[in-house]
């Protein structure tokens, strides 16, 4: 399944046949994603990166879906549902954009058909985002889609100039 976003972005089912595709995209972006994602010095070659795909598919987490982004026809980054609680109508999204693919609203334009499909498919209410402090362009996105800063958690990431909190933004929906 491909969902059509716009004429320049594509998402596709996440799947280990992304790995070349991912690891150089990581190699591309490693000093950006470095600031944000933990994850980013585990991914040193292509088996690794199959490794970092195999996790988040195989998470356990309810209505867990990964999704490539191609941006211009070319590998751009990762955006996931991370997981969907029924009980209370929520679920939790992530995302990460390599160098070529920043700076263009590739999120945006993705939330803007995630959102309407998760409040009227899925029957979400409440759509969670989980940001660094500092990550300024990652809260700019969530709060441009209209999410609201709810709280502060311990931020247990393993990245540079650890700040100590991740802030919650929440956006409410209706179907």
């Amino acid at each position: 399944m491909q969902l059509k976003v716009s004429s320049s972005i594509v998402l596709t089912p996440l799947s280990t046949s992304h790995a070349l595709e991912l690891f150089e995209a990581v190699e591309l972006s490693r000093n950006n994603l470095s600031q944000y994602m933990p994850w980013e010095k585990s991914v040193i070659d292509r088996e690794s990166a199959e490794d970092y795909i195999d996790k988040r598919l195989n998470s356990g987490e309810e209505g867990a879906e990964w999704f490539a982004i191609n941006f211009k026809n070319k590998f751009g980054g990762v955006f996931a549902i991370k997981s969907i609680n029924r009980n209370f109508s929520t679920c939790e999204l992530g995302y990460w954009l390599s160098d070529n693919a920043r700076g263009n609203r590739v999120i945006g334009q993705v939330l803007e058909n995630a959102v309407p499909y998760l409040a009227n498919k899925q029957n979400i209410s409440v759509i969670e985002f989980h940001c660094l402090e500092s990550n300024a362009a990652s809260i700019r996105i969530v709060e441009r889609v209209g999410a609201k800063f709810q709280s502060k958690i311990a931020n247990i990431l393993d990245v540079p100039h650890k700040e100590p909190s991740l802030c919650i933004y929440a956006l409410e929906v209706q179907a």
